[in-house]
């Protein structure tokens, strides 16, 4: 795979995970590679006040594997695809099972460890 693609795969999955939640505001994602994890991190406000400042905010940080990052960004478009579904409703789902009842008086925030089975894609016709 070319090196210049590894950034427009990062942001595939960026652009995926700024959809997940509703959010009063625009949400934030950022991601940062530390040679051997890489970490992508998204914020959302779930209330909004006047001044940004007393916004409550909730986010969830994934870390992957290098060896999980460059895989995904070998897979060929449909496969990512599939891959960035799945990591969509597992962030859902991680963040429901921890923050049931989601609170909205403050912060909130869950960490997610991406399992190798996630990037793990069938013969088609693929199953979510």
């Amino acid at each position: 795979m070319n090196q210049i693609d590894l950034p427009q795969r990062i942001e595939e999955i960026e652009l995926a995970l700024s959809e997940v939640f509703e959010s009063a505001k625009a949400a934030a994602v950022s991601s940062y590679d530390e040679g051997s994890v890489f970490f992508i991190h998204l914020s959302w406000v779930v209330e909004s006040h006047r001044d940004a400042s007393l916004d409550a905010r909730c986010a969830i940080t994934v870390r992957f594997s290098r060896q999980q990052i460059d895989r995904y960004a070998a897979l060929d478009t449909s496969s990512r695809a599939v891959v960035r579904d799945r990591l969509c409703e597992l962030v859902r789902a991680r963040f429901s099972e921890q923050q049931d009842p989601p609170p909205l008086q403050g912060a909130c925030s869950v960490e997610l460890d991406v399992d190798d089975a996630l990037l793990d894609i069938p013969d088609a016709p693929y199953e979510l």
